[in-house]
């Protein structure tokens, strides 16, 4: 469900052989927008006019994107492609370049198709429909295997707002953002500074918090876009609307997030690895993330195999404070089986349960402090090698 004022389109333009490969959202009135991006120093081009874009904070009225090229590490043509996509769309319909936002994803190196783009914007805008998500959704897809849509309704006052986000993701995810794209729309009237601050919040407990192979993309962004329709009284940082309003932002983020693990490439498991009582906040994120970056760790997952060695040896290497071999637990779907240093010795009918469930739990416990943390990830089959051996640049 689209909130009030957006459209969208998704269509076939060629990149991809047969499936739609360019999506467009667009919000009939400006909308106030904020952005997070990839952490890795490679940025593809149209990230960089995206922030350029951003930062000048002019109205925001739509956001182009192509699936199949990243249209990264293009060289001089990367900059100008990403430029010809968004004034494709501002001359048929109206708009200042300001006005636009620009995404990629997919293969990089390979220069855009930029002329099958241009030729094929007409089509896109003239599907805009306020029933375009799953078209638009589509579009985005590269490897996934299913299109990700959330949707959160709530109140201020006697308004109802609505936040709906898509997005795309299944390999080359990792925190700080995952190997992704998301795009969020609300019909909210919220304060600029507010709706940064909750999307930054929204971020770091979902979209910052998975993992499936450890690899960061230079591609990755997660846009929210605000038009006020929905004509409740401006939302502002810490008032009791704001808190509303990122609680249901956490819920969209933390349902999407989790669709991109579930959706993970050659993944048969959801993982969810919870540490507790470390010192600090970040050493519980660092083990967690150790935890669920390990290949052998998600291999022994998808094996069935209970290899708690693995998960004491990535807890030791993480460099977290605190850790002490004689005070930390490891639990393997509830089942403790590491404990003042040793193996606990459980039952065979125990043992024989671990890892065989689709959702699969790793708790570790470092007696530490009180600082907690949760990563979600899922296993590494063969399937992930024959799907990444054959991807090309």
């Amino acid at each position: 469900m689209l909130p009030k004022g957006f459209f969208a389109s998704g269509t076939h333009c060629g990149i991809k052989r047969f499936k739609k490969d360019l999506a467009l959202i667009y919000s009939k009135s400006g909308c106030k927008a904020a952005g997070v991006f990839t952490k890795n120093k490679l940025k593809a081009a149209p990230l960089v006019i995206s922030k350029l874009t951003l930062k000048k904070g002019a109205p925001i009225r739509a956001v182009i994107v192509n699936s199949g090229n990243a249209n990264c590490c293009t060289g001089r043509y990367g900059i100008r492609d990403a430029k010809r996509m968004i004034n494709a769309v501002s001359s048929l319909m109206g708009l200042k370049f300001g006005n636009i936002l620009v995404s990629s994803t997919g293969i990089i190196g390979k220069r855009l198709q930029i002329g099958l783009i241009e030729a094929a914007v007409p089509k896109l805008t003239r599907g805009l429909s306020a029933k375009g998500l799953v078209s638009a959704a589509n579009a985005l897809l590269t490897t996934d295997r299913k299109v990700k849509i959330a949707t959160e309704k709530f109140k201020v006052g006697r308004k109802e707002i609505i936040i709906t986000g898509i997005a795309k993701g299944a390999g080359m995810v990792h925190p700080n953002m995952a190997t992704m794209l998301s795009f969020i729309m609300t019909d909210a009237r919220i304060d600029k500074d507010a709706l940064t601050s909750a999307l930054k919040e929204a971020c770091r407990v979902s979209f910052n918090a998975i993992s499936i192979d450890g690899d960061m993309s230079p591609n990755d962004t997660v846009l929210i876009l605000a038009n006020g329709l929905a004509g409740n009284g401006t939302i502002k940082r810490g008032t009791k609307e704001y808190r509303a309003f990122v609680k249901a932002l956490k819920n969209v983020s933390f349902k999407l997030a989790k669709n991109i693990v579930e959706d993970g490439e050659g993944a048969t498991k959801f993982v969810t690895v919870y540490v507790e009582n470390a010192v600090t906040e970040r050493d519980a994120e660092k083990v967690a993330r150790m935890i669920a970056n390990s290949c052998l760790v998600k291999t022994s997952i998808h094996g069935e195999n209970p290899n708690w060695g693995r998960v004491a040896s990535s807890v030791g290497s993480s460099g977290a404070a605190g850790i002490k071999p004689n005070k930390f637990e490891i639990y393997l779907d509830g089942v403790l089986l590491f404990k003042r240093g040793k193996f606990t010795t459980p039952g065979r009918d125990k043992i024989s349960k671990v890892y065989k469930r689709k959702n699969v739990e790793i708790t570790v416990n470092l007696n530490a402090g009180r600082k907690n943390a949760v990563i979600w990830t899922c296993d590494l089959s063969k399937r992930y090698v024959e799907i990444n051996s054959h991807y090309m640049t």
